[in-house]
């Protein structure tokens, strides 16, 4: 039985081509395994493809459809032959005088033994998400530092002043490569603030289309509150980073915010750690 692979890596190179400017190649996922069927995405931001675009993925891929989802985005639905050639392969879009080959963007692997094969996985591609590594490693922190005080889980959490102590400033993280925005199955953390009516702002950047900006609320009774803004991820884009501003709401206590255990779920990818708050609280989510 054929399986619609979502081994999830995003490759970015540097390719020539007849046009006057050069634009950049990322194709998502860069990874397949032989005897399966893919849908890639293929984003060349600066390039201008027409319907009549062809794409070729090596003799031993047969690709089934080229859908143009914009001049720079196309969608690729391929076959990958039982006996494809495990390893790094060149990827040539043709469209009319225009030929654009990028070498090594593809890569053909070895089913993997962990777990069912050529079933796709969720984890937690964050960086330090708990601050378990006892600094901000990771992350862009501003007016955020490290704190041990009531962490949501470990020994460690961020924290921020607020607008009374000159914070209220975004704690980001940036993902270079870009992440595949279709690939991204949730998006949360949890925040602690003592002021009534506490409020923080959260963004999600993409690549193509903005920012999302969301509001999260918080307990008056100075709890850890659990978010999840998956919501805010964009289909069919790419996600460059995300921010949580802490303030507070205005009240007479302080706009301290404490925020812990982020999680960014990115079917197919390899975890950054070896145990992810994401899986830990599956359970939780609806």
């Amino acid at each position: 039985m054929q399986r619609l692979v979502n081994v999830t890596f995003a490759v970015l190179a540097l390719f020539a081509a007849q046009a006057s400017a050069t634009p950049n190649l990322l194709i998502s996922p860069g990874a397949a395994t032989p005897g399966t069927d893919a849908t890639f995405v293929i984003h060349t931001p600066g390039a201008s493809w027409s319907q009549a675009v062809q794409v070729d993925l090596g003799s031993d891929i047969r690709v089934s459809e080229v859908r143009l989802l914009s001049t720079e985005l196309l969608a690729v639905s391929a076959q990958i032959r039982s006996g494809a050639n495990v390893g790094l392969r060149t990827v040539t879009l043709v469209d009319g005088q225009t030929t654009l080959q990028v070498a090594d963007a593809l890569r053909i692997t070895v089913p993997s033994q962990v777990g069912q094969p050529g079933v796709p996985t969720a984890a937690n591609v964050i960086v330090n998400p708990g601050f378990e590594a006892g600094n901000l490693n990771g992350w862009i922190p501003v007016t955020w530092v490290i704190s041990n005080v009531q962490p949501h889980s470990g020994s460690f959490d961020a924290y921020d002043s607020g607008g009374s102590g000159g914070g209220g400033q975004c704690l980001r993280q940036n993902f270079n490569p870009p992440l595949d925005s279709n690939l991204i199955s949730g998006f949360s953390f949890w925040l602690r603030q003592p002021d009534d009516l506490g409020i923080a702002q959260v963004i999600v950047f993409h690549q193509n289309t903005g920012v999302s900006v969301g509001v999260a609320f918080t307990n008056d009774d100075d709890t850890w509150t659990p978010q999840t803004f998956t919501n805010l991820v964009r289909p069919n884009d790419f996600v460059t980073g995300i921010h949580v501003c802490g303030f507070g709401g205005g009240q007479p206590t302080a706009d301290d915010s404490w925020a812990d255990d982020f999680a960014l779920d990115y079917a197919g990818s390899t975890a950054v750690e070896s145990s992810t708050w994401g899986a830990i609280k599956s359970t939780w989510r609806e």
